[in-house]
């Protein structure tokens, strides 16, 4: 059960925003990756570290997150750097949906109406095992389909990599 605070977009959200162009080139840093995180997004969070100061537990997003070609590892790593624990929207990009399962960053498909029954600021509660998240402000609930184990293993292991040479080093199946 993760709990806490969430930050929903106002519109379409592009990889190309999330961390803009001129910090592409920097190492793929949680740290660093999550100063400028959702900097091209709103002029608000154009300073540095002003997404993450703010406490997001979670991004409630509409259509296409993460959206715009371009598979930079970066978005996902700034993500998790600035405290984001899972992502909803209606649908992702895929590219950016494999970096965030290859990080373990929930990117959970949720409920059409959820962007519009959350506010920036509503306490979340989100239950990965069956699937539902509870807006406590509001005392709505919506649904999604259950996360697999796989994704918090692999966040628990520090990533995808990670994963597999723990279960190489214990002579476990890659499942």
């Amino acid at each position: 059960m993760i709990k806490g605070t969430c930050w929903v977009a106002d519109d379409y959200v592009m990889a190309y925003d999330i961390i803009i162009q001129e910090y592409w080139t920097s190492a793929i840093d949680s740290t660093e990756n999550s100063k400028w995180v959702m900097a091209g997004v709103k002029e608000e969070f154009n300073k540095e570290n002003a997404f993450k100061d703010r406490g997001y537990t979670f991004i409630v997003a509409n259509h296409n997150f993460a959206g715009g070609g371009k598979s930079i590892e970066h978005v996902i790593a700034g993500l998790m750097g600035a405290g984001t624990q899972a992502v909803f929207a209606t649908s992702f990009a895929r590219l950016q949906f494999r970096n965030a399962i290859n990080y373990g960053l929930p990117f959970v498909t949720s409920d059409d109406e959820m962007h519009l029954g959350c506010e920036t600021g509503d306490e979340l509660e989100y239950d990965a095992d069956k699937g539902i998240i509870k807006n406590i402000t509001k005392g709505t609930q919506f649904t999604s389909v259950p996360a697999a184990p796989f994704v918090g293993e692999v966040r628990e292991a520090g990533g995808l990599m990670n994963y597999v040479r723990d279960k190489i080093a214990k002579g476990e199946p890659i499942e």
